[in-house]
């Protein structure tokens, strides 16, 4: 007779619970010294993480599916007229800059849901599957649901994601690019106005 048991590794997170995707999204890598993670787009004007979160990060790599030049300097330029997020800009393109942070895109890699691997010292230690929302309120009125897991599933989930790595294409110069021009762009003007388009 067949028997189950609990998982010690695995724990469901939701919109309702707490802690929420993103406190504990902070509080994982604040105890890492690398992030891996696999996203369908970029989202940049969602990031939010400090310095402090950041502190012992030394690696920082992201696989995207979907990414444009448009979609880049949009988010950027978001980023740049919102005074809380300007920090945030200046962070990552410090992380570009140093190397710290790469970005890969890898149109036909392929991979469902959303994913990060946390590791330390000692390699893998935590696994975020499932949607990666970080600003409130969620695109929905359903569940977000997304789930944690330990080491084992960790290291599983960073084996795959390396193979998708190696053949995805570097684009952190062409987003370092874009994000520190789109800043300086003057803000548009209406065409009704003296300083509009003629």
């Amino acid at each position: 007779m067949a028997t189950s048991c609990p998982h010690p590794e695995a724990e469901l997170l939701d919109e309702r619970g707490s802690p929420d995707f993103r406190s504990l999204f902070g509080d994982l890598i604040s105890r890492s010294t690398r992030l891996d993670t696999a996203i369908l787009r970029i989202r940049l004007s969602a990031v939010d993480l400090s310095a402090g979160e950041l502190g012992r990060v030394a690696r920082l790599r992201v696989l995207v599916a979907e990414v444009n030049t448009q979609t880049v300097e949009g988010e950027a330029y978001a980023m740049a007229m919102d005074p809380g997020k300007e920090a945030n800009l200046a962070r990552l393109l410090a992380m570009l800059g140093t190397g710290t942070m790469e970005i890969r895109s890898a149109p036909l890699g392929g991979w469902s849901p959303d994913f990060t691997v946390f590791s330390d010292e000692g390699g893998p230690h935590s696994l975020l599957l499932g949607d990666h929302w970080f600003r409130r309120p969620f695109p929905h009125r359903g569940p977000a649901w997304a789930a944690r897991f330990g080491s084992a599933q960790a290291s599983r989930a960073k084996a795959r994601l390396e193979e998708i790595w190696r053949n995805a294409h570097d684009i952190s110069p062409a987003v370092k690019r874009l994000m520190e021009r789109t800043p300086f762009r003057p803000r548009p003007c209406p065409v009704d106005t003296p300083n509009g388009p003629r």
